[in-house]
């Protein structure tokens, strides 16, 4: 019996060997198997994370052009908010540099959240600048319009007052008709006759109607008789001031004046220009204008005399 149950130890060792190295074998097999399932885990969570972040770069990229389109297409206007671009600009260099430098894709996630959501109310906010700009520059277009509308409104005014009161200034002068002039001498005292001849005639006489005109203040009027001989020379009494008158800036010698008391109504007036005793007028053509008081010619006729 003792020599049978040391046999029987003997043997149960090499049992229990083949049995641990059968164990051991599997448990080597299970690690390696493992060992390649993880790798091959890894390769997919390094390939996994390498699309996120490509996936990140694009989305940093593509709000990025549209941002800088949206600041190119608002032009000046969208530097009222330039303090906003620059936090948006530096946002977004930030999540590049930690694209490059360093794997956290929960804190590059919220970083790109936050970015979107400045760029957003920069969107917004860009919108509302130019909606309120629009309606500022609609408002102006509007006030421009009217002012223009305004401007062209009062020159019409200005244009009718100025075309109304040269119609009242010229329809306020004085105008003559029924204006005549004849060479007369005298016989048996007042007796006057006509005559067209140079030697007989002594005077000049000057006949002529001033109208009627409601719009001419009445009063005392004065008219200049200024007659010119056949050598074109005005014939006056002298060459001082009180022989002479203005009209249109220039001064101008007379022959005779003449002082109407005029009421506005019809009125005839009649002056004379009497020749120097002693000499004869020359034979020719005598013009003869009328102006009034203001210097404003009203009336032109002519004689001649042989």
């Amino acid at each position: 019996m003792d020599a049978e149950s040391s046999k029987r130890q003997a043997k149960q060792p090499i049992w229990l060997y083949l049995l641990l190295l059968g164990l051991l074998a599997i448990a080597v097999a299970f690690l390696l198997v493992r060992n390649s399932d993880m790798k091959t885990n890894l390769k997919e969570l390094e390939a996994e994370k390498e699309m996120q972040r490509i996936d990140f770069q694009a989305e940093v990229d593509s709000l990025m052009k549209v941002h800088n389109e949206l600041k190119e297409s608002y032009g000046e206007l969208s530097q009222e908010l330039a303090e906003k671009d620059s936090i948006i600009q530096a946002d977004a260099v930030e999540i590049k540099r930690l694209l490059d430098s360093q794997w956290d894709y929960y804190y590059i996630k919220k970083k790109l959240t936050q970015l979107q959501e400045i760029s957003q109310r920069y969107v917004r906010q860009m919108d509302s600048l130019y909606t309120v700009n629009r309606e500022l520059v609609a408002e102006n277009e509007r006030i421009r319009e009217e002012y223009q509308a305004e401007r062209r409104h009062n020159t019409s005014l200005a244009r009718q007052k100025e075309e109304l009161s040269n119609m009242v200034s010229q329809a306020a002068y004085l105008k003559l008709y029924n204006y005549t002039a004849q060479a007369v001498r005298f016989r048996g005292g007042d007796k006057e006759t006509t005559t067209d001849r140079a030697n007989r005639a002594e005077r000049i006489r000057v006949d002529f109607t001033v109208g009627a005109n409601d719009l001419v203040q009445p009063g005392s009027k004065l008219f200049y008789i200024r007659i010119a001989d056949p050598t074109k020379a005005i014939i006056s009494k002298g060459a001082g001031d009180e022989y002479s008158f203005k009209s249109n800036g220039e001064t101008l010698q007379f022959t005779e004046k003449v002082r109407v008391n005029y009421d506005g109504t019809e009125t005839a007036v009649r002056a004379y220009y009497i020749h120097p005793s002693g000499t004869e007028m020359r034979p020719g053509t005598y013009f003869i204008d009328v102006y009034e008081q203001g210097g404003k010619l009203v009336g032109q006729t002519s004689i001649i005399l042989k």
